[in-house]
């Protein structure tokens, strides 16, 4: 068996089946991680989630921005914005079924094994390993349950600094936004929501999350989706994934097996 990680794959499904074909993956026998993203922009989004949902136990999938952004949008509290290519999905026949599909994945996805953790945008320092999936599953818990429309209808961006006392939808939607949105962040791990661009191109005292001293979670191999373009030359421990490429992981490591 071999485990492949994929990154965002943005609503293309074209792109994404020709990746899948220069790989050679095989349903029966290999595993896909997503590093979430599957929909969204592409003009294919219904088609991808329809896709990687029948792979079943073959595909792990984990939540990013635009999954979130679907959810809201399909209870009416976010609007749609001319770049989203949703309607697909909002007028399809299964779409409750897609979209119960989608509550039901996790934020971030561990292999003991093989040493690897998957997450669509990264983990903040202060946080150790049994924490980020203990807040992950905060998360996770409510989304999957009854309360996840009251959980969506109070989702805000502005929440971008952890503190170990927040409480109720600040505290959800700040491990929300860390698991889905954090890219760049001051040393005392602030997140900034609108810094994107090569890590060279940044002002002084903004850096990638994974840069900032004394992360507690260092001694993970990370793999996420890097959706903000770092273009870091140095990641030791640390695997961005472009949009649409496949990192073949295995125990004595990593490496890009393509790129579409």
């Amino acid at each position: 068996m071999t485990i492949y990680a994929i990154g965002s794959v943005n609503g293309d499904y074209q792109r994404l089946m020709q990746l899948l074909a220069t790989i050679g993956f095989d349903p029966l026998e290999d595993r896909l991680w997503f590093a979430g993203n599957l929909v969204n922009h592409g003009p294919e989004s219904l088609q991808v989630l329809r896709y990687v949902k029948s792979l079943g136990k073959a595909a792990v999938v984990v939540l990013g921005k635009q999954e979130l952004h679907l959810l809201s949008v399909a209870l009416g509290y976010t609007p749609m914005t001319p770049e989203d290519t949703l309607h697909e999905i909002l007028n399809a026949p299964d779409r409750d079924e897609l979209l119960k599909w989608l509550r039901l994945r996790s934020l971030i996805h561990h292999d003991a094994k093989l040493n690897f953790t998957l997450v669509h945008s990264g983990i903040p320092g202060e946080w150790s390993f049994s924490q980020a999936l203990t807040f992950a599953y905060e998360v996770e818990s409510v989304l999957s349950g009854s309360n996840y429309a009251a959980f969506l209808e109070n989702r805000k961006q502005d929440q971008s600094r952890w503190h170990a006392k927040l409480r109720g939808w600040k505290r959800l939607n700040f491990i929300a936004n860390a698991y889905t949105q954090m890219a760049y962040c001051n040393e005392q791990g602030k997140l900034d929501f609108n810094a994107t661009g090569p890590v060279d191109a940044q002002p002084s005292g903004l850096m990638p999350w994974y840069r900032v001293p004394n992360r507690l979670t260092s001694q993970l191999n990370l793999v996420f989706a890097d959706d903000a373009h770092f273009a870091d030359s140095d990641c030791a421990g640390f695997y961005p994934l472009p949009a649409l490429s496949a990192l073949r992981l295995s125990t004595s490591g990593a490496m890009i097996a393509a790129m579409s």
